[in-house]
């Protein structure tokens, strides 16, 4: 009976992080990346430091389309469940559909890409800045 008293009296005491975080992910404004054929909108990405932000990726068109900003995503806070989304910094889209990840971008300019090599010299790039 002792041990459950020191346990809870332990578990009182931890920062209750938990829901509050939960909270602000979940007021997280949405910001919209397009990805099309040759481009993605929008060229740049303006995110403030440390403030929970949801990134929505769009492929609005018939092939599978990629993002990639591993350095940005390296240094970003993610929830567990969107970490899976992300493997080595690219995030894949497949046709005509959306995903949805939430994270906490840190301070920095970062470049972004999708798609092969053409697709990035004809456009399929830009960069992502967090003040």
């Amino acid at each position: 009976m002792r041990r459950l008293f020191v346990f809870l009296a332990l578990l009182a005491a931890l920062p209750a992080a938990g829901p509050a975080a939960a909270q602000e992910w979940r007021t997280a404004p949405e910001y919209d990346v397009l990805l099309t054929s040759y481009a993605i909108q929008p060229r740049v990405l303006h995110l403030k430091a440390g403030e929970p932000v949801r990134l929505r990726f769009v492929n609005n068109s018939n092939e599978p389309h990629v993002f990639a900003a591993a350095d940005f995503f390296a240094r970003a806070e993610l929830r567990e469940r969107d970490r899976r989304m992300v493997r080595r910094g690219v995030v894949a889209v497949a046709p005509l559909s959306e995903e949805t990840l939430v994270l906490v971008p840190q301070a920095g300019r970062y470049r972004m890409s999708g798609g092969g090599l053409a697709q990035r010299l004809l456009g399929m790039r830009g960069r992502i800045v967090v003040d």
